[in-house]
């Protein structure tokens, strides 16, 4: 088990990955001679790759080389570029295992930085999931810790299809153990708890950390479970289940608005609950259906604030 920061986290898979993947290759702008500058002079240019901009070139290009059995991570400068590169990843990288009748794989990463708290306005900080979430045979990595973020890339390179890895810049500077265990695409129960479930990813699964843990300084330790998704699709069903069912109350937090991404995917497997085994509605914290502004994101995301509320509410604390 070793302690390091989110972004350390996510440097440390790509360079293991590079190591122990003789036929993984990087696509991208500028990395050889800046972004990724030690990689390439370890492993060479022919395996760090640089492109024009044009990101559907590079998804393209990763497509092509998974046909000829390798693999390959594209780094997308933004995560709502991925709107520009959209057709490349739906209708090609998707689609190759199931095209090929499993012949082919694509073991493709799509690495899709979110800049929130940047000044990037409307452009440069959406996160985008809900554009993918009903595409079959698309994995997407949401990883809201420095263990998710080392396993979840190091799993998607195992899979026969893509992978679309949203990291939130946000937590970058965020501490956390990654241990040696590879919980393969499993959601995490980072806190344990008796009382309310909070089901998060990303930058939403962080801030539940840490509404749990303000709810144990104020004299109410032990009361909040966070189940950390990691990889919000496919959506692991039974460790949401098991915890719903054992605190009889959940809420779901996103950054995205609530009608998509992976709050009511959820919110529907809830659902599966016998009659009577949740004794409060479920409750979703979304970010505000509008873009957001360049001047400050904060009030329409998400915050410690609004969760410690929402739990508070369902908790019946100081009513």
């Amino acid at each position: 088990m070793a302690t390091m920061l989110y972004r350390d986290a996510v440097g440390k898979a790509l360079q293991d990955s590079m190591r122990h993947e003789p036929r993984l290759i990087l696509i991208g702008q500028n990395l050889a001679a800046h972004a990724l500058k030690p990689l390439a002079l370890t492993y060479g240019e022919a395996r760090v790759r640089d492109t024009s901009i044009s990101e559907s070139a590079m998804v393209g290009m990763a497509v092509g080389a998974a046909m000829k059995g390798m693999k390959a991570v594209v780094m997308i400068a933004y995560a709502d570029i991925a709107s520009v590169c959209h057709m490349a990843i739906v209708q090609s990288a998707a689609k190759l295992h199931y095209l090929t009748n499993g012949r082919l794989n694509c073991p493709v990463i799509i690495r899709l930085p979110i800049a929130r708290f940047r000044g990037h306005g409307p452009e440069g900080n959406e996160v985008g999931a809900s554009w993918f979430y009903n595409v079959p045979d698309l994995n997407i990595a949401m990883p809201g810790s420095a263990h998710e973020a080392y396993w979840n890339f190091r799993e998607a390179l195992t899979r026969p299809t893509p992978t679309l890895f949203f990291e939130d810049r946000s937590i970058h500077s965020r501490l956390g153990e990654v241990a040696d265990n590879n919980p393969k695409g499993k959601a995490q129960i980072t806190r344990p708890g008796d009382r309310l479930t909070i089901v998060a990813a990303g930058r939403a699964a962080a801030l539940a950390e840490d509404a749990a843990d303000e709810l144990a300084k104020q004299g109410d330790s032990g009361a909040l479970e966070v189940v950390s998704l990691g990889f919000i699709k496919p959506l692991d069903k039974e460790t949401v289940l098991k915890s719903a069912q054992k605190t009889g109350r959940v809420l779901i937090v996103q950054d995205e608005p609530e009608w998509g991404g992976y709050a009511p995917v959820v919110r529907c497997v809830l659902d599966e609950l016998p009659p009577g085994a949740l004794v409060k509605i479920p409750c979703i914290i979304g970010g505000a259906d509008q873009y957001l502004p360049y001047w400050d994101e904060r009030p329409f995301l998400p915050s410690l604030e609004s969760i410690v509320a929402a739990a508070k509410a369902l908790l019946g604390i100081g009513i």
